[in-house]
Formats: structure tokens, sequence, C-alpha cells
């Protein structure tokens, strides 16, 4: 009897992590869509019009402020 409460203790967290884990494997896939919207590069998406339009001149200096020209790396800036 033991073992089967075992057996069922050990099912119930199973499902448990799996449920977390797909959440957090949802949340994952969400950031990734914002990032690259359609599969590329968001900055070939969007237009930097767009951004200068509603944020004003302080977008640029942002911009300039916080990108690293020669780095191969990228920047995620929060606005």
């Amino acid at each position: 009897q033991a073992l089967k409460k075992l057996e069922t203790l050990e099912k119930k967290l199973i499902r448990a992590e799996k449920r977390k884990f797909d959440g957090e494997q949802s949340r994952i896939q969400k950031l990734k869509a914002s990032s690259f919207p359609g599969g590329n590069l968001q900055e070939r998406v969007e237009n930097l019009a767009g951004f200068y339009a509603r944020y004003g001149p302080a977008f640029l200096d942002i911009i300039r402020k916080d990108s690293l020209s020669l780095e191969q790396q990228f920047t995620v800036i929060t606005i």
C-alpha cells in the first residue's frame, strides 16, 4: 500500500513538473515571437519611424547610448 501511494505521489509530481515546464516553454515562445516577428530580426520588420513618432528624439539617444556598434551580439532595449 505504501508503494502504491509513492507511485501516485510520483505521478502527481511528474504532472506538476510537466505543467510548469509547459508554462515556461510557452513564455519563452512568446518572448521569442516578440523579439523575432515572423522569424526575422525585429529591426528588419519594425520601422524606426514608428518608434520615433511614438517616443520622439529621445528614442534615438537611447539607441545611440545602448547600441554596441561593432559587437556581434543582441542588445535588448526596453521602452
